[in-house]
């Protein structure tokens, strides 16, 4: 009977340890990531973390709760806000106007510190989110500056896209309409440049520039403005002010994607991540798109990445698998066939499924050409500030072109922008 009794007792702690190892197996991680993706570009990442969910997470016990927060710049407040708190998410898809702020976060947990294999990943995207601190973020929702036109004026009228904004000019004059009261009813170009754009019409530039010293920002918060000792925003400026000049050029900083799409403007500047949606909104005619027309003929230096990437605030091995899910090619190839956006994987474009959908939509290589041909160091700018940066450049420009002396437009931006790198210094 003692015998029986043991055997039982035995038995029971056998059924507990393993219906304890059972529930503990079965015990989900949760991943809570933050991101700002919106329409089309929204379907498809809930589709990747979808994707995730039901293989690689089943597998490993992990859940991938996303959640959309705004725009980048709403994503970035919120994360600053819970700064410190418990309510981080584990994960934030911001872009690099957050870097600033990121490089001297006590939350944020570097890619280095994770330990994931980035030797697959574009050597720009790496650069742009690198700073003295290591690798800040992961890219992922990267992009080109593109030039969208309407493909099927240009080959009307017999143009080709332009290659420089002096050919861009001459295109403006001949797409360009107005009635007969001499109002503008259809702009051969419209939209201000911003940061955004100054990044590659800039940088481009001598083969390599850049806005601010310390490379942009990223070897240490820079500490001045340099496109102006170095001439590269006045050389910018002065090749721009023939486009205007033109008289069919449209000064309109909002709606322009609205505008292109709609026919009332031939051509613009926009991020590739907009490709499948301009492509699925064009009323009535062809889109086509480009690399940025440079400056000059020493502009050799391509474009810069840009689009988002994705931080981490926490050190978990669920974070770590879900990153290297999200950078995998299969996935790359996913994000970039519904979205517009480039694959930071280099592994995608040697898949044949993604080869076989580039040779079906040419329009997507265009910004992975470009990105893939460019200098490797060139990087955005890191600055504090960004979107009040962001819209100054607007104001200035169009001062500019309303008749502002361009030194005197040069001195001004300038001034701005030290004043913000000088502010932020002294608080920090």
């Amino acid at each position: 009977m003692k015998k029986l009794t043991v055997l039982l007792l035995t038995a029971l702690v056998a059924f507990s340890v393993f219906a304890g190892a059972s529930a503990e197996k079965k015990e989900t991680v949760e991943v809570e990531i933050w991101h700002s993706a919106q329409g089309t570009n929204s379907t498809v990442f809930d589709e990747i973390i979808d994707d995730f969910n039901s293989t690689v997470g089943k597998e490993k016990g992990i859940h991938v709760e996303s959640i959309y927060q705004g725009k980048a710049n709403d994503v970035l407040t919120k994360v600053k806000a819970a700064s410190g708190t418990s309510s981080l998410p584990d994960i934030a898809m911001m872009d690099a106007t957050a870097a600033v702020d990121m490089n001297t976060s006590r939350d944020l947990v570097t890619i280095d510190a994770l330990g994931i294999d980035t030797s697959r990943i574009l050597e720009n995207g790496l650069s742009s989110y690198t700073s003295e601190n290591g690798l800040l973020a992961l890219p992922f929702n990267a992009s080109a500056l593109l030039y969208y036109y309407n493909k099927s004026l240009y080959d009307s009228l017999n143009i080709v896209p332009p290659g420089t904004i002096e050919e861009m000019a001459q295109a403006v004059a001949k797409t360009g309409k107005k009635d007969e009261k001499g109002n503008l009813v259809r702009a051969g170009f419209a939209g201000i440049p911003t940061t955004f754009e100054l990044s590659t019409f800039i940088g481009a530039q001598k083969g390599l520039s850049f806005l601010l010293d310390n490379r942009n920002g990223h070897d240490g918060l820079a500490t001045k403005v340099i496109f102006g000792e170095e001439g590269t925003y006045k050389a910018f400026l002065l090749e721009w002010k023939k486009v205007y000049d033109t008289g069919y050029y449209s000064t309109i900083g909002s709606g322009v994607t609205a505008e292109f799409t709609s026919g009332r403007c031939a051509a613009m500047l926009a991020s590739s991540s907009n490709l499948a949606s301009v492509i699925n909104n064009a009323e009535g005619f062809e889109v086509g798109v480009s690399a940025v027309p440079v400056v000059n003929s020493e502009a050799t230096g391509g474009t810069v990445i840009s689009g988002g990437a994705l931080y981490a605030f926490s050190s978990s091995e669920a974070v770590k698998t879900v990153l290297e899910y999200l950078i995998s090619p299969e996935v790359q190839a996913k994000w970039s066939e519904g979205t517009g956006y480039v694959p930071v994987n280099t592994d995608t474009y040697k898949t044949e499924s993604y080869s076989k959908f580039l040779a079906e939509n040419p329009l997507y290589r265009v910004a992975s050409d470009a990105l893939l041909n460019s200098n490797a160091k060139m990087t955005n700018v890191w600055v504090p500030s960004a979107y009040s940066v962001y819209y100054a450049f607007q104001t200035n420009i169009v001062n500019y072109l309303n008749g502002t002396d361009i030194d005197a437009t040069v001195s001004e931006m300038e001034e701005i922008i030290n004043s913000a790198i000088k502010v932020y210094r002294e608080q920090n």
